[in-house]
C-alpha cells in the first residue's frame, strides 16, 4: 500500500498534465491550481492490461468461449447487432467536442438506396472525427516548453497545446487510423504521447560564453559554414553564397547590420543542425542569439531581403527542431515583408543588376514552396497569391559562375540539372496542386470521383517535368544534391497522392470490415486504393534504395522519415482493409521494408523509432513459421491482424503506445 501511495503522489494533478505544465504536486492543491484559480484533481496513475499477445490469447479464448455460451443460452441473439447497438447507445462526449467528417460519395449512395434507420450507425462508423482540445484556449501552444510536438506534425496526437492541425496533416490522419483500430467507432479523447521529441538543452552562461568565444576564434565558425553550404544550402540556395561570404569576409560593405548579423546566425544554427548532435547546445545558441539581434528594433516596425532571408532560414530551422508553429510565425512573417518588398511581381522596368533581380525572385520561390508545403503538412490553408496577382518569372535554370554581380547579359539556361532545379521544379509543382491541398482542407470531404479528377491533373503536371527529374529515367549524374533533388521531389508527389487519397481508403475498409457479408467496393473505391497503395509502394522502395545509395546527411533523414511514415501507414491500411487480397503479401513486405529501415537506416532520428512503434502496432510484423505448417498464409494473416477481434479498450492501443493521458473514456 505504502508503494502504491507513493507511486500515486508523484503524478502531476489532471490540469498541469493536460496543459503540460510543471505541477509542484502539492496536496490537496498545486501551486499552479492555486495560481489561476481552479479546481485540483489528481486522478491517480491508471493500471492497464498489458497488451502481449499471450495476455491477447488468453482473453480471446475466453471470448470464445463466452460466445459458444451465447449461442447455446440464446441461439435466437445477434450478437454482432446486440454489441452494435451498445456501442451507439453509449454515453458519448458532448457535441462540442467532435466536428464529424463525413465522405459525400457515401451520403449519396445510403440516401440513393432509400435507407434511414441505419443512418447514424454508418456515420459512426464511416467518418472521421476532427480532435478538438477540452478548453476554450486549447489551441493554445508555446513550443519552447513543449516537447511533445514533432516538427512532421504527424506524431502528436494530443490535440490540446500543438495549435490547429487540419485534414491534411499526417496526425489527422494516424488518429483516424489508431481510434477505429482500437474500437471501430469515434473517439474524440486527447491523447497525449509520454514519449517526448527531442529536447533542445538551453546553454548555461557558461557552455554560451564557451560557444561565442569559440566563434570568435574563428574555427568553428567556419565548421559550421561549410556544413551550411555543403548540406543545407545545395538543397534551398535562398542566400547568394559567393556575395554572402564576401561579407562576412568584410570584403564588400554588410547590409543592414542587424539584419546581416540576425542572418549570419541563423546559417550558423543551420550549420550546427546539420553537423548531427542531437544533443548539440551549439544549434539551440545560435537560435536564439539569431533572434536576439532584432530585441531592441522590432521586427514588425522594417523590412529588408536580408531580413526576409533570415527569417525564412529560421522558420524551417524552426521546424526541424520540431517547433512547427513558431516557424510558421516566422514564415508567415517574412511572406509578408515579402508582399511589402514587392517580390511577387516582376517589376520589368526597375533598373536593378540581373543578379539582384534573381535573388528576389529565388526568395520569393523559397517562401512560396515553404510556405505552401507546411500548409500542407499542417492542414492549414495556403494564403499565397496566385493568377494575375503574381507575375515573378521563375528561377533561372543556371550555374552559379554564369551568374555574377557584374554579369549584364542574361545567361542561358542549362538543358541539365543546376542547383536551381528543385526550386524551380518544385515552385511549379506547388504552383499546379496548391488548389488540391486547399479542396482536402473542406469539411465536406472529396467523392472518389472528385479525387480521382485532381489526381489525373497531378498527372498531367508530372508529365512535364524535364527528362533528368523523370523517375522513368536514369539519373543523368551520381552528385548526391541531384540524386536527393530528384527522390524527394517525387517522395513530395507520391505524397500528395496518398493525403488525396487515404481518407476515402480508410472509409472503404471501415465499410468492408463492418460488414463482411459485402465484401464488393465500388470502382471509384477501389482504383482511389490502388492508387494510394502504388504511391506508398513507390515512395517505401524508393526511399530504401536511396538510403543505400546516398551519403546519410540530417536531411535526408529528416524528410526521408517523414515521408516513409505516411506511405507506411497506407500499405499498413491496405492490409486491415482487405485481408483476403491476393496482394496482401506485397503489402506486408512493403510495411517489413519500412519497418526495418526505420529501425537500421534512421536511427539517428529520434523520431523514426516512434514511427516504427507505431507502425508495429497497427501490422505486428511477421515471422518465420516454425511449429505449424498446416496453418496457411491467409489464416494466419486473419488471426493476427483482424482488429475485430482485439479484445481490448480503445485506450489500450494508445496505452501500449505511452499515450496514457487522454481524458475521458467514451
Amino acid at each position: 500500500m505504502e508503494s502504491s501511495s507513493s507511486s500515486s503522489s508523484n503524478l502531476a494533478c489532471d490540469a498541469c498534465r493536460i496543459k503540460k505544465l510543471k505541477c509542484s504536486k502539492d496536496r490537496p492543491t498545486c501551486t499552479a491550481c492555486v495560481q489561476n484559480r481552479r479546481q485540483c484533481h489528481y486522478s491517480g496513475k491508471v493500471v492497464r492490461s498489458p497488451l502481449t499477445r499471450q495476455y491477447l490469447t488468453s482473453v480471446e479464448r475466453r471470448l470464445n468461449y463466452l460466445e459458444k455460451l451465447v449461442a447455446q443460452k440464446l441461439p435466437d441473439l445477434d450478437v454482432d447487432e446486440a454489441l452494435a447497438g451498445i456501442a451507439t447507445t453509449s454515453p458519448a462526449t458532448p457535441p462540442a467536442q467532435v466536428k464529424t467528417l463525413a465522405f459525400p460519395s457515401d451520403q449519396r449512395r445510403h440516401a440513393a438506396a432509400g435507407g434511414s434507420s441505419s443512418s447514424k450507425e454508418q456515420t459512426a462508423h464511416e467518418s472521421i472525427s476532427e480532435a478538438v482540445p477540452e478548453q476554450a484556449d486549447g489551441f493554445d501552444w508555446q513550443e519552447e516548453a513543449n516537447d511533445l510536438v514533432d516538427g512532421m506534425a504527424a506524431l502528436a496526437v494530443e490535440p490540446t497545446g500543438t495549435g490547429y492541425l487540419g485534414s491534411t496533416a499526417g496526425v489527422y490522419f494516424l488518429r483516424a487510423l489508431l481510434t477505429w483500430i482500437a474500437g471501430r467507432r469515434a473517439v474524440s479523447d486527447p491523447f497525449q504521447p509520454a514519449t517526448a521529441s527531442p529536447r533542445h538543452f538551453k546553454p548555461s552562461p557558461t557552455s554560451s560564453s564557451h560557444i561565442q568565444h569559440s566563434l570568435e576564434s574563428g574555427h568553428m565558425a567556419n565548421q559550421l559554414l561549410d556544413a551550411y553550404f555543403s548540406v543545407y544550402h545545395v538543397s534551398y540556395p535562398f542566400i547568394h553564397e559567393a556575395t554572402f561570404m564576401a561579407q562576412y569576409h568584410q570584403l564588400i560593405p554588410r547590409p543592414n547590420q542587424q539584419s546581416w548579423q540576425m542572418l549570419l546566425h541563423t546559417v550558423l544554427a543551420l550549420g550546427a543542425w546539420c553537423l548531427d548532435n542531437e544533443e548539440s547546445e551549439v544549434d539551440d545558441y545560435l537560435y536564439h542569439r539569431a533572434l536576439s539581434f532584432r530585441e531592441d528594433e522590432s521586427l514588425f516596425e522594417s523590412a529588408n531581403l536580408t531580413l526576409v532571408q533570415a527569417l525564412l532560414l529560421l522558420s524551417n530551422l524552426s521546424q526541424k527542431r520540431n517547433k512547427p508553429n513558431t516557424g510558421g510565425n516566422f514564415l508567415g512573417l517574412a511572406t509578408r515583408m515579402a508582399l511589402s518588398l514587392g517580390l511577387h511581381r516582376e517589376l520589368p522596368d526597375w533598373n536593378i543588376s540581373l543578379l539582384q533581380r534573381e535573388m528576389r525572385r529565388r526568395v520569393w520561390w523559397g517562401l512560396f514552396l515553404f510556405d505552401s508545403g507546411a500548409s500542407t503538412t499542417f492542414g492549414r490553408p495556403i494564403l499565397l497569391p496566385e493568377g494575375e496577382a503574381m507575375d515573378v518569372k521563375h528561377v533561372l535554370n543556371i550555374h552559379d559562375e554564369q551568374l555574377t554581380p557584374r554579369t549584364v547579359d542574361m545567361p542561358e539556361e542549362s538543358s541539365q540539372p543546376t542547383r536551381y532545379s528543385s526550386i524551380k521544379c518544385q515552385s511549379d509543382f506547388h504552383l499546379h496542386s496548391n488548389h488540391i491541398s486547399n479542396r482536402l482542407l473542406a469539411t465536406s470531404g472529396i467523392s472518389s470521383e472528385e479525387a480521382l479528377r485532381l489526381n489525373h491533373s497531378l498527372e498531367t503536371w508530372s508529365d512535364t517535368l524535364p527528362a533528368y527529374f523523370k523517375m522513368t529515367q536514369d539519373p543523368v549524374s551520381l552528385e548526391p544534391s541531384y540524386l536527393f533533388a530528384r527522390s524527394r521531389l517525387w517522395w513530395r508527389i507520391w505524397n500528395l497522392r496518398i493525403i488525396l487519397f487515404r481518407q476515402i481508403v480508410l472509409s472503404r475498409a471501415m465499410k468492408r470490415t463492418r460488414d463482411r457479408s459485402t465484401l464488393v467496393s465500388s470502382d471509384p473505391d477501389n482504383k482511389c486504393r490502388d492508387l494510394a497503395v502504388q504511391a506508398a509502394h513507390a515512395t517505401i522502395s524508393s526511399i530504401s534504395q536511396f538510403l543505400t545509395q546516398t551519403p546519410m546527411t540530417r536531411l535526408i533523414n529528416w524528410y526521408a522519415t517523414y515521408f516513409l511514415f505516411h506511405a507506411s501507414l497506407i500499405s499498413a491500411l491496405a492490409i486491415l482493409g482487405d485481408l483476403e487480397s491476393p496482394e496482401i503479401t506485397a503489402w506486408q513486405a512493403d510495411v517489413d521494408l519500412a519497418n526495418n529501415t526505420f529501425r537500421t537506416m534512421l536511427t539517428s532520428n529520434p523520431l523514426a523509432s516512434r514511427c516504427a512503434d507505431i507502425l508495429a502496432l497497427i501490422v505486428p510484423p511477421q515471422v518465420e513459421q516454425t511449429t505449424s505448417p498446416i496453418i496457411g498464409d491467409e489464416q494466419f494473416y486473419r488471426d493476427e491482424l483482424d482488429f475485430s477481434t482485439w479484445p481490448m479498450d480503445p485506450a489500450d492501443v494508445f496505452n501500449s503506445l505511452g499515450w496514457t493521458d487522454f481524458g475521458q473514456g467514451v
